[in-house]
């Protein structure tokens, strides 16, 4: 069984994220700046922030869960290179309910005792819609700000 769903993650995150993805993230973004938000505003958020080298904007769709603590946690692969533009407690744009605010990203790439327990703490809907094994995974703990 293990082994099964270590297949599927990897042909997941090397077949379809690059193949949908870049199709589906417009019209994510569409959606959740239009008055159809509420449809996919309760597990899909977008963070909005610079390149920190180029300046370029970035609005980027993801799943998320609302931690125990409060703080929204957001699952990413590591392969993904836009995260790292989040690195050191940057400060960003969330798109979360239809409304934008300001928050703060903790990036977690190393501890997977923490990435574990935040891939197992998501309900079976945010499982599947982001499968990605904790060893590829990165967490990106976002604090609003108020």
């Amino acid at each position: 069984m293990h082994s099964l769903r270590a297949r599927f993650s990897q042909w997941f995150i090397n077949t379809l994220v690059p193949t949908v993805f870049p199709r589906v993230n417009p019209l994510a973004r569409w959606l959740l700046t239009s008055p159809l938000h509420p449809l996919a505003s309760w597990y899909v958020m977008s963070l909005r922030f610079p390149g920190r080298r180029t300046g370029r904007a970035y609005d980027v769709p993801v799943v998320y869960h609302r931690g125990e603590d409060g703080v929204l946690e957001a699952i990413t692969s590591r392969r993904g290179v836009w995260w790292r533009n989040l690195r050191g407690g940057a400060d960003i744009t969330v798109l979360l309910r239809g409304r934008d605010c300001r928050a703060c990203v903790e990036v977690v790439e190393d501890d997977l005792d923490t990435i574990e327990h935040a891939l197992r703490s998501r309900d079976l809907l945010r499982r599947l819609l982001v499968t990605v094994p904790p060893d590829d995974s990165v967490l990106l703990r976002v604090h609003p700000l108020p």
